[in-house]
């Protein structure tokens, strides 16, 4: 492909991190924040960074001008299996999920299941945590990060497929040296619990120890409610510390235990946190590679599917430990 101009949907924390990454990028020749129908009907693809709540919107208008997108938004899959004809008969390329969770943990997850057809479990921990006491720091879409804990999620336990609600199987925890608290949550992986078929696929989110109390507090105190939100989005998040972005996924074989481990860190004062760091270099790394047509597939191609490819994981990761995010794969045999 010639030096593309691209057009971003939402001017967030993730917009912005995006926007940072993709002018570094030589494959692209203008990046601007999406404003009219005009300039999407000029550019040559979408990225979509929008709060889950008006998520639908960046397909929406990539299906209306016949454009390729690369999606961060949150949503659940079968929202773009459902367009997949359309998408299709279009010609258009769509990349979903496309952040770090879902995103990067599920490029994880394709690789190894491309490389391992005995999987038995999985356990998948992702979160935010900060070196200071009890302090969690908002470092994303706070609209969605507050959704993300008053919604169930969808879990296998013991074969079975059961719902819980929020803050289900409360565990205390301690990761990188910090008091932690984990509990069952939404992960961008819903689709992939009936692909793996395994017995246990779980997902928690990871919080600073005393996280839960404080999250009851302002709903019971009303901070949550919808008149009170934006006040309350102003002060969490204008407070900052030094951030930790992290993952742990835990797979068990029927010969092996598999951990990968995912770090960012960011000090409070960094142009970009740890989140924006992960979140937003996933989409520019993507284009990257459409840029030099390494990816020729058209209609959707969930990370998972990307995964799948060893050469493209491959690149996808250099690309990642080059630019600071730390990545970690150990594999112990079973005695």
């Amino acid at each position: 492909m010639e030096s593309l101009k691209i057009l971003i949907l939402g001017k967030g924390r993730i917009g912005q991190a995006i926007f940072h990454y993709l002018k570094k990028l030589k494959a692209t020749k203008k990046v601007a924040f999406f404003s009219n129908g005009k300039e999407a009907k000029d550019c040559d693809l979408l990225i979509g960074a929008l709060p889950g709540e008006v998520g639908e919107k960046s397909l929406e208008v990539a299906l209306k001008y016949k454009k390729d997108l690369i999606d961060v938004s949150d949503l659940e899959p079968e929202f773009y299996l459902n367009k997949g004809k359309q998408i299709k008969r279009k010609g258009m390329t769509v990349i979903p999920g496309c952040g770090f969770c879902p995103g990067l943990i599920n490029l994880i997850l394709g690789r190894e299941r491309a490389g391992n057809k005995n999987i038995k479990e999985i356990e998948i921990k992702t979160g935010n945590l900060s070196p200071k006491k009890f302090f969690f720091p908002f470092l994303w879409c706070f609209e969605d990060l507050i959704w993300e804990h008053q919604n169930p999620s969808w879990q296998i336990i013991n074969g079975k497929k059961r719902k819980f609600p929020p803050f289900s199987g409360y565990q205390r925890e301690n990761f990188l040296g910090i008091e932690s608290e984990t509990y069952f949550g939404q992960g961008g992986f819903e689709n992939l619990i009936d692909v793996f078929k395994i017995r246990n696929f779980k997902f928690r989110i990871i919080r600073p120890f005393g996280f839960f109390n404080f999250s009851q507090f302002l709903e019971n105190q009303g901070f949550l409610k919808k008149k009170n939100l934006e006040t309350t989005k102003k002060i969490l998040e204008s407070q900052k510390e030094d951030n930790f972005t992290m993952a742990e996924i835990k797979i068990l074989t029927k010969k092996s235990k598999i951990i990968w481990k995912i770090k960012s860190f960011s000090k409070k004062n960094e142009k970009l946190n740890s989140m924006q760091k992960t979140a937003g270099i996933m989409p520019a790394i993507i284009l990257n590679l459409l840029s030099r047509d390494k990816m020729k597939s058209k209609g959707i191609s969930f990370l998972e599917e990307i995964g799948k490819n060893k050469e493209l994981f491959q690149k996808i990761s250099a690309k990642l430990k080059e630019e600071g995010i730390l990545i970690n794969r150990k594999e112990e045999l079973s005695t």
